[in-house]
């Protein structure tokens, strides 16, 4: 496991993270959008659906594929975090599901399902964190029916950039100057080469992009949302400044910059691809 890849795992061990910044983007995002529901009404849905969620994560799509899916229709939601898993399948038990999803701990680049056994498969917000991607391509690919869906949500590559920014900011305004993006493997797939990528499976792709922004009116759940990613950032900093003190330095310059604007902005480009299997 490289340095990327540990850090990855440290992030995605279970929901708490995750869970800050996806309350995050349901409480602050102007205008208001239900994203999961965005993304799944790209999919003209039957209802009779063997449907694959890869990187669930804690979950976050299971209800909304549920309420899509009738008696005929299946959904198997899988991650490779075991914690995570764990997660989403406590939080679908307290729904009391007529017919409740499937819970798979598998690897995105090795799925243990037969060939054209789906007919939707969801890949949202996860592809760039995968160490082979185009692996992982093919193996939707060949899971997929004829006529089947890949759903895959990203990021642009400038996507809240301005929480990028606040942290070397900080690191500036407090006596070290520093790069603090990590490993920048949110750009290995993006709205601007997704579409490259899929093609190599999936002759037709089909683009669908959303702008918004978070408004924050009070400075603490920005700082939640950059401290939720502790794991990716702290290996960066330089050698004297501890991740309390940066933080810290944060939250001063939100505080700051609300203060003078009356609200925290940081602007964001979402989006999905929908790729159909021939």
């Amino acid at each position: 496991m490289n340095e990327e890849q540990a850090i990855t795992a440290q992030m995605y061990a279970n929901e708490g993270p995750l869970q800050v910044r996806f309350q995050t983007h349901q409480r602050y995002t102007q205008p208001p959008v239900d994203f999961p529901a965005w993304v799944l009404d790209r999919v003209p849905w039957r209802g009779d659906e063997v449907v694959l969620d890869v990187g669930c994560g804690s979950g976050a799509y299971i209800e909304p594929v549920v309420a899509r899916l009738q008696r005929d229709g299946w959904l198997a939601s899988a991650d490779l975090s075991w914690g995570m898993l764990q997660d989403a399948a406590a939080n679908a038990a307290a729904h009391q599901h007529t017919y409740p999803p499937a819970f798979l701990n598998a690897d995105a680049m090795r799925l243990p399902l037969l060939d054209a056994s789906c007919d939707v498969v969801f890949a949202n917000h996860i592809l760039y964190h995968i160490p082979q991607i185009e692996t992982a391509v093919a193996e939707f690919h060949r899971v997929l029916r004829p006529g089947g869906r890949l759903v895959a949500a990203t990021n642009a590559r400038d996507s809240m950039q301005r929480f990028f920014t606040e942290a070397e900011m900080a690191c500036e305004a407090l006596g070290f100057p520093s790069d603090l993006r990590p490993a920048a493997a949110r750009m290995r797939f993006t709205l601007e080469n997704g579409t490259r990528i899929l093609k190599s499976r999936f002759p037709d792709v089909k683009q669908v992009v959303l702008e918004s922004a978070l408004l924050f009116p009070e400075a603490a759940p920005a700082v939640a949302y950059v401290d939720s990613l502790r794991h990716a950032y702290e290996p960066l900093l330089p050698e004297g400044l501890v991740w309390e003190r940066l933080i810290e330095q944060v939250e001063r310059q939100i505080e700051n910059q609300i203060e003078e604007a009356g609200a925290y902005r940081v602007a964001k480009t979402a989006g999905v691809f929908v790729a159909s299997r021939q």
